[in-house]
């Protein structure tokens, strides 16, 4: 068995230790003002956190480090109260310079006792350690514990890690409904469909079926796909749609799709005439990424396994990128 599934079967065991490493810093108090930096997919958990930050009343902004290096001055930072800078490693070169970049306090959120960790003035450490190349439960594990810290921060009731915990079981217990769909649809391409803070987790979804499986994905905000992109899909495509709060549109959409000869899965509150479905779990809409993250892994993975591909270790990539 591959390590990639053992750790996204993980998941529930990380939003544990998520609470864990919370309960660590919890008397760190978070700024209204907050910009986030992270490479790859910890550039999308850092767009995560700041649409999370915006939603509770602060103010987040996430750039990727590189452009925080070296195009900075095309964005509205402005000065912010706080750097959260985020690898799973804590080694990565981009995410350590970026650190530099600004004269504020700085909040290094890693897995590992690290250099981003020593070189931060508060270390949020989540101990979800992965053998494989490609993030996966460690992603959603440190969405949850800053989530906590956010929310206690801005004097919010923090979330019950041991029912989201649970939650997150039941959520694994799709893995046998989303293998079939690889085993029955042959697709060869697929498109992944968000909004709001589920946009960011399709961007996700796009990473991790590159990573994973070497296999052409995209993402696009849920309606913008319809101006222009979805001439793409096909009858070789599966479109991946979030909906946790339908209405006709979303519908609408999947007709769309199907017209063109897709194949249309979503992941929702209703069905919605989908090929395929899985119920979302009602959960706070900040909990969400937390129950679908799971799902468009093991969606990666198991492509991956079809396709022959070893998604422990993709072709090209390092776990830890320095230059």
């Amino acid at each position: 068995m591959h390590a990639t599934l053992n750790e996204i079967r993980r998941t529930p065991e990380g939003i544990l230790k998520a609470q864990e490493a919370f309960e660590k810093v919890k008397d760190v108090k978070l700024p209204r003002k907050i910009l986030y930096t992270g490479c790859g997919s910890s550039h999308f958990l850092s767009q995560l956190l700041a649409m999370a930050t915006n939603k509770l009343g602060g103010r987040g902004f996430a750039l990727p480090c590189s452009e925080l290096m070296y195009a900075r001055d095309y964005y509205p930072i402005e000065q912010p109260g706080l750097l959260v800078a985020i690898s799973r490693s804590g080694e990565t070169t981009e995410v350590l310079k970026a650190m530099d970049m600004l004269d504020v306090r700085k909040m290094g959120i890693t897995a590992y006792e690290s250099s981003l960790s020593k070189k931060a003035d508060y270390a949020l450490v989540v101990e979800t350690p992965e053998d494989s190349v490609v993030m996966t439960h460690s992603f959603q594990a440190f969405y949850f514990a800053y989530i906590q810290l956010l929310r206690k921060s801005y004097d919010l009731e923090t979330f019950n890690a041991e029912h989201v915990s649970e939650l997150t079981k039941d959520v694994l217990g799709n893995e046998s409904y989303i293998r079939d769909i690889i085993e029955e649809f042959e697709f060869s391409n697929v498109i992944f469909l968000g909004s709001g803070i589920l946009y960011p987790v399709a961007l996700e979804a796009m990473l991790k079926m590159k990573e994973m499986a070497i296999f052409w994905s995209e993402a696009y905000p849920m309606f913008e796909v319809r101006h222009g992109f979805k001439s793409i899909a096909d009858s070789n495509s599966l479109v991946v749609m979030f909906v946790p709060s339908p209405f006709d549109w979303h519908e609408k959409l999947v007709k769309e799709f199907q017209g063109q000869g897709a194949k249309v899965f979503v992941i929702g509150k209703e069905e919605l005439g989908a090929d395929y479905f899985i119920k979302l779990l009602e959960v706070d809409e900040l909990l969400q990424p937390v129950i679908v993250l799971p799902l468009i892994q093991l969606l990666a993975y198991y492509k991956a396994v079809k396709r022959g591909m070893n998604p422990d270790n993709p072709r090209f990539l390092d776990k830890v990128v320095r230059w």
